[in-house]
């Protein structure tokens, strides 16, 4: 085989006939040894180090491969070109013929010197040497250059081979003779042979910098460099073992190489290719881009040419959750997901570095992945497995059963994010879910690479820049850390949801939970299935679209009479912004005027099929197939890093990245083939593709919050401002299916910017998450301009309460209760009541001013209850108590030491109010200091409700004025009422009836074994269309309360409005 098959294509056009010559290749800037300037020390002892004497290929000072070797190379497949051969060269026409011109094989011994380094240049190539420092070969010659590099080394049978082949190619040989590298070359010989190559492969690579120390900095022991050097040979083994499929580290380097070089050509190559399709295009009509775009036209000169695949895209048509039939579609597949919860797993990739996000520790001014973002007042994180205990819990709700869903979580050494995911779940008592509920493994960091030279930009001295290499990492990895058997033989899932952690929004309403139920109605229960969530998209936003894809391609069959036929494959899939341009994809609007693209957005909210993902894993790893092992590898030419050479030099603009690969277009490979031409739509629409596509409302989708907004601009996309500002535009949705009155708008993103959301509205998803639920929950009532409604709660019935200020309700058992050891339980929960009664008192001034001597009176008697109480420790910690109380349950979240599980269930604290009129000062819109996309306000006074383990607090017929903080004791209710007088108001705290005590309580919902009878609660229920039916069911007459039912009764929320003169509508979704 030839060196390269650039010269080889150089040779075929010289013997082509015609006087027209072909212009010489361009060998790059190889410099005459009689014209060198002064060359750096590695050059000059490239230059000058003389070779001994009967030198052999294998000594490292007489070696030439690589460079010269190439030049050499090419200046030979030119010879034919030239006039005849002097009277010294013409030996090989003295047969009297010419022999055919041979390729030249790689070859790694140079022409031998004189021992003395003396002598005459006998030949063109001997007049040229290695570049000096500085000096670049153009990356099409890099890539050549090194594409031999890796025959050679994979060619060589062990380690210590592969040493061997690395140290006779020529720009190693010069690193290894520059005295400046000789500590360096010392301590290898120190390292096994296995770093020695990786760290060999860095000069082989034209990477020699990576291994130096600045020049004016002293020069390090062999043995100081020793640790380190053996260090970053760990961190080039990762990338080594996880890029294997493209030839590991010089495999991972000489593809960003060649995409780098394919996407500089593309300005030029696509210029030409609208020219050319202008031209056809004034002789023939195109396809609609409404409907589909051909890339490839159906014609060609040779049948070579029209047996090319051949690709249309179209837009896709999938199941609409935000149509006019879309309400009755999204209940009938969330209902289908919710039903699939026990054959459902998560992922979450998490390791991206997350640098346009800004984030650092506030404490250490340490950097931060985009994991720790404290939105909405807690970490992404958190929202992400909040989110999925929501939905675990409805399912607990309606069957009775507790569903732990294994999460795997793809992290990375970006910024300590693994270590400090490890330690955030650690903190937040792995979500009360048994850490081995959790799989956590780290996808490989990857060279930052300079689009101008090839070069690796470096953090420090020996430490090359480093980033993840995107998500479409996860799929090998899953296979290589054996997460595929963790989920499907350990755990028995079928399919898995994956979401990127930068999304807070994908768990609103259905959306999750249809696109699960979407999955498991295709073929073999969704197995082998890949979907899509998507939603509109505008016109020249730099995100990806979702395209169907149609491939003509043609099939061998050697019992066919022409040797093969055509057949049509089509899926679902995923087009990143970056190809469109290269694909010729038009970026058009639906219509004029229109600023909505005609493809959907790509979000990166999926559905996978682990059988499907794993048979195109397990396939790609068969046959070493790297394209299908990294679907959809890019390299970003358009991103510019501030750079600082720790070599020296002054900062500047570097364009720089690295390769990555995209998760999403797994969907590549899972294709379905057809004898005919279809309609995509149609086979879409009549479930005949593995893939498959969602989609819904944005906001109810996607709105990422991955980069920081830049002071004064009001730009607020994919940063946290725009994605709270998302969450309170779908809380005025929801309230306004709730049927309360004069709902503020969250305002335009300038209002919002300039004096914050119209109101704040949070809550915990387990109060839904389906909005249906969550306005059966919440009916009638008010919220005024600027007031704040915060219900961190599942168990939650507020009927007509008029807000005007803010309501706070926190519940430390939101959905259940913690199974840990009793003595560290009550270690916790004391440690936690003592806090929040140390709390109560520090308020007591204010909120002495604002009840009457009763209402005093209950508050201290609540105080000290709750200082005495015991109760298990609580998965969620509420925010805004005060300081002593978060430091005592380590804020945001309660510890659960001890490792406690939750056990989903009636232990839980419940709120219910019924025509309550909240009076207060609220939020102080006007403090400077006020963070809304984290939840962090400065307020005037709030009216505040802290269930303690499972606990009720209960308030009918009464207005609560000024600031109150209500703490409920574990086992206890706390009913509030209207002093008999009219002025103020009337606490009585009484203890709940232990569950021993209840006759029957076996018989209960499961789950409720110990803790306390409830004097009310909600029992759910599916209708035959899949819609969730909450029933109030009483068990305790409830005095003072004109809409309280009598005990015992069961009636629907929906009935019982009604009988109250209240019209409670059937929200769509």
């Amino acid at each position: 085989m030839p060196l390269i098959l650039r010269a080889e294509r150089v040779r075929v056009a010289a013997a082509a006939p015609g006087p027209a010559q072909p212009p010489k290749p361009y060998l790059g800037p190889f410099l005459r040894k009689g014209q060198q300037q002064p060359l750096g020390p590695v050059g000059a002892a490239a230059s000058a180090s003389p070779a001994p004497s009967g030198s052999s290929s294998n000594s490292i000072t007489s070696n030439g491969f690589g460079s010269k070797a190439l030049l050499t190379q090419l200046r030979a497949q030119q010879r034919p070109q030239q006039q005849p051969q002097q009277a010294g060269d013409s030996q090989g026409h003295s047969q009297g013929h010419a022999q055919p011109q041979q390729p030249l094989q790689p070859v790694f011994a140079a022409p031998s010197y004189p021992a003395d380094g003396t002598g005459t240049v006998q030949s063109y190539e001997d007049e040229y040497v290695l570049p000096a420092w500085g000096v670049e070969l153009p990356l099409e010659l890099q890539a050549e250059r090194l594409r031999a590099v890796m025959a050679a080394v994979a060619a060589a049978p062990s380690a210590e081979e592969k040493v061997r082949v690395l140290l006779d190619v020529d720009s190693v040989a010069a690193f290894a003779a520059a005295p400046r590298n000789a500590p360096v070359m010392a301590a290898l010989a120190g390292l096994p042979a296995a770093e020695q190559r990786l760290l060999l492969a860095l000069p082989a690579m034209l990477q020699e910098h990576v291994l130096q120390e600045p020049a004016a900095a002293a020069a390090s022991s062999a043995e100081a460099l020793r640790p380190r050097l053996a260090a970053l040979a760990g961190r080039l083994a990762r990338v080594e073992t996880f890029y294997d499929s493209v030839g590991g580290l010089l495999g991972y380097q000489l593809k960003s190489l060649e995409l780098i070089v394919e996407g500089l050509q593309d300005k030029t190559a696509r210029a030409k290719e609208q020219q050319r399709a202008a031209e056809v295009a004034a002789a023939t009509s195109a396809a609609s881009v409404g409907d589909s775009i051909d890339l490839v036209a159906a014609g060609g000169a040779t049948a070579e040419e029209r047996r090319r695949p051949q690709v249309s895209f179209h837009v896709p048509r999938g199941i609409d959750l935000a149509g006019e039939e879309g309400a009755q579609v999204g209940v009938s597949a969330a209902a289908q997901g919710l039903a699939s919860l026990p054959f459902l797993a998560e992922i979450y990739p998490v390791g991206g570095a997350g640098d346009r996000l800004g984030l650092v520790d506030e404490a250490t001014g340490e950097s931060l992945p985009a994991a720790m973002l404290p939105y909405a007042g807690r970490s992404l994180l958190e929202v992400l497995l909040r989110d999925l205990q929501a939905r675990e819990y409805l399912y607990f709700q309606l069957t009775g059963r507790q569903v732990t869903t294994p999460v795997a979580i793809m992290t990375s050494d970006a910024k300590g994010n693994h270590e400090r995911v490890c330690r955030l779940l650690g903190e937040l008592g792995w979500a009360g879910r048994g850490r081995e509920a959790f799989r956590l493994f780290r996808q490989p960091m990857v060279p930052v690479v300079g689009v101008e030279d090839g070069k690796w930009l470096l953090s420090r001295p020996l430490g090359p820049m480093m980033k993840p290499g995107g998500h479409g990492a996860i799929w090998k990895l899953m296979w290589d850390e054996g997460v595929f058997d963790w989920l499907q033989a350990q755990h028995g899932r079928r399919a898995a949801l994956v979401r990127q952690i930068s999304n807070p929004m994908a768990g609103m309403d259905t959306t999750l939970l249809a696109l699960a139920g979407a999955g498991f109605s295709r073929r073999n229960g969704g197995a082998s299935a890949f979907g899509f969530m998507s939603c509109e998209r505008a016109v020249g936003a730099a995100e990806g679209m979702n395209v169907v894809q149609e491939r003509k391609r043609w099939l061998p069959d050697a019992a066919h009479p022409e040797g093969g036929r055509y057949v049509f494959e089509y899926g679902v899939t995923n087009v990143e912004y970056t190809e469109f341009e290269k694909l010729g994809l038009s970026d058009e609007a639906v219509s004029a005027g229109s600023k909505t693209s005609v493809f959907p957005a790509n979000t990166n909210v999926l559905y996978v099929g682990l059988k499907g993902a794993r048979a195109v894993v397990a396939e790609a790893v068969a046959r070493g197939d790297g394209a299908q092992l990294l679907p959809g590898l890019i390299f970003n030419l358009n991103k510019k890093v501030a750079y600082a050479d720790p070599l020296g030099g002054p900062p500047r603009q570097v364009t720089a990245g690295r390769m990555e690969s995209t998760m999403q277009n797994m969907a590549d490979y899972l294709t379905d083939r057809f004898e005919e031409r279809a309609q995509p739509n149609d086979l879409l629409a009549n479930n005949q593709l593995s893939t498959f596509l969602v989609s819904n409302l944005r906001r109810k989708v996607t709105s990422s919050a991955k980069k920081r907004r830049e002071p004064g601009s009001a730009r607020i996309a994919q940063t946290p401002d725009g994605s709270f500002y998302d969450l309170q535009r779908n809380a005025w949705q929801i309230l306004q299916r709730c049927g309360l009155k004069n709902v503020p708008e969250p305002g335009s993103p300038e209002q919002y910017l300039e004096k914050g959301p119209g109101f704040i509205f949070l809550f915990h998803p387990a109060l839904g998450p389906l909005w249906d639920v969550i306005s059966q929950k919440l009916v009638g009532g008010g919220l005024a301009q600027g007031s704040e409604l915060v219900l961190e709660c599942a168990e939650a019935r507020l009927v007509d309460v008029d807000i005007a200020g803010s309501l706070q309700v926190y519940a430390e058992n939101v959905m259940g209760h913690l199974e840990s050891p009793a003595d560290t339980a009550a270690a916790t929960a004391s440690a936690l009541h003592a806090a929040l009664a140390e709390d109560l008192a520090q308020q007591a001034t204010s909120a002495a001013a604002a009840t009457t001597t009763s209402g005093g009176t209950a508050a201290a008697a609540v105080a000290a209850a709750a200082a005495s109480t015991a109760a298990a420790p609580a998965l969620s910690m509420p925010f805004g108590f005060g300081t002593n109380a978060s430091a005592a349950a380590g804020s945001p979240s309660v510890s659960a030491a001890g490792g406690g599980i939750l056990r989903y269930g009636r232990r839980c604290g419940r709120v219910q109010m019924v025509n309550v009129r909240v009076r207060n000062a609220g939020i102080n819109w006007a403090a400077p200091d006020n963070v809304y996309w984290k939840h962090q306000v400065r307020r005037h006074e709030s009216c505040k409700v802290v269930l303690l383990g499972q606990s009720e607090f209960e308030a009918h017929d009464v207005t609560l004025s000024g600031a109150h903080t209500f703490v409920v004791p574990d086992g206890h209710r706390l009913s509030v009422t209207a002093a008999a007088d009219g002025a103020g108001i009337e606490a009585k705290l009484s203890p709940l009836t232990p569950l021993s005590a209840v006759d029957g309580a076996s018989t209960l919902l499961s789950g409720a074994a110990g803790g306390f009878q409830p004097s009310w609660e909600w029992q759910y229920v599916m209708d035959s269309n899949g819609a969730v039916k909450l029933s109030y069911v009483g068990t305790t007459t409830m005095l003072g309360s004109r809409s309280a039912p009598a005990v015992g009764l069961t009636a629907p929320v929906m009935a019982a409005a009604e009988r109250q003169g209240r019209q409670v509508l059937d929200f769509s979704i």
